[in-house]
């Protein structure tokens, strides 16, 4: 995940945990059914996309709908494990609301600070979870060399 993706995940976290908050209470619906039955149908047989039949074109739907989400999921996810490497009390307070859907002004306001220190901190979040992000990458990578040696 790069910076841009970062801030990007960080100024959309609240839609998106709300889609996952959703996606889970909605869980118990009958898409559940028609991955059961067109879902084992189309591993098994092998069957090509069947354009005439309007339910297994809202499977695929449902599966791309899948997919999306999965990716949302992977991102805040991310967001939330690395967000544990923001340890001044100004900067957690800030990534807070940022995660609760405020604007930046409505942030300087509250915290009564100006626009341009809300989003010099910011960019120091954004930072701070990069690092944090490639650190873990980096061990994963050295973790995996010494299993291959």
């Amino acid at each position: 995940m790069n910076k841009k993706e970062i801030h990007d995940v960080i100024f959309n976290y609240h839609w998106m945990i709300r889609l996952l908050i959703n996606k889970r209470d909605e869980m118990t619906g009958s898409s559940n059914s028609l991955v059961a039955k067109y879902g084992v149908e189309v591993a098994t047989t092998g069957v090509k996309e069947n354009v005439s039949d309007p339910i297994f074109q809202e499977f695929l739907r449902i599966e791309r709908y899948e997919k999306n989400t999965e990716r949302i999921r992977r991102k805040v996810t991310m967001i939330q494990k690395h967000s544990k490497s923001i340890t001044n009390l100004k900067e957690q307070l800030i990534l807070d609301k940022l995660l609760d859907g405020k604007s930046m002004r409505e942030i300087a306001s509250e915290l009564d600070m100006s626009l341009g220190a809300v989003n010099r901190k910011k960019n120091i979040i954004v930072n701070k979870i990069y690092q944090s992000i490639q650190a873990e990458q980096n061990e994963q990578k050295e973790q995996k060399t010494k299993i291959c040696s």
